[in-house]
Order: structure tokens, then sequence, then C-alpha cells
């Protein structure tokens, strides 16, 4: 199993128990561009996954400056 599939796996046990959608960035796992948990209770409430998003409907949800934990 690869790395990226290691923290694949790591974010969807995490996004399971939190009850929501988890998002992982290739090349910083420290930046997060978007509310994510608006994002699922946005797709929860439509009926959607995440990845049925249009572009118009995830811009919603961006940041206007990515959250960095360093």
């Amino acid at each position: 199993m690869s790395d990226n599939e290691i923290r694949e796996q790591t974010l969807d046990e995490v996004a399971e128990e939190a009850g929501g959608y988890v998002s992982y960035i290739p090349g910083n796992p420290l930046v997060v561009d978007a509310d994510y948990r608006a994002m699922s209770k946005y797709c929860i409430k439509k009926g959607i996954k995440p990845m049925d998003l249009t572009d118009e409907e995830y811009s919603m949800f961006l940041y206007d400056e990515p959250l960095v934990y360093a």
C-alpha cells in the first residue's frame, strides 16, 4: 500500500468517525482550502456526494486564503 493510499484510508476513517467529509491535498497536508464541514452539511441536505458538486457550488465553500497549519 502506497503512502497516498494509507493517507486516504486514514482520512476516510477520520471522516467516518467525525460524520463528515475530509479532504487530503497532495503535496501539503497542512493546508485547508475550503470549509469541508459546511460542504458536508450542504451535500447531505441536497442528497449528493461532494464529488458531485458543480464548480459554482464548490466555490461557495472556498476560503479567501487557505488555512495553513504548521
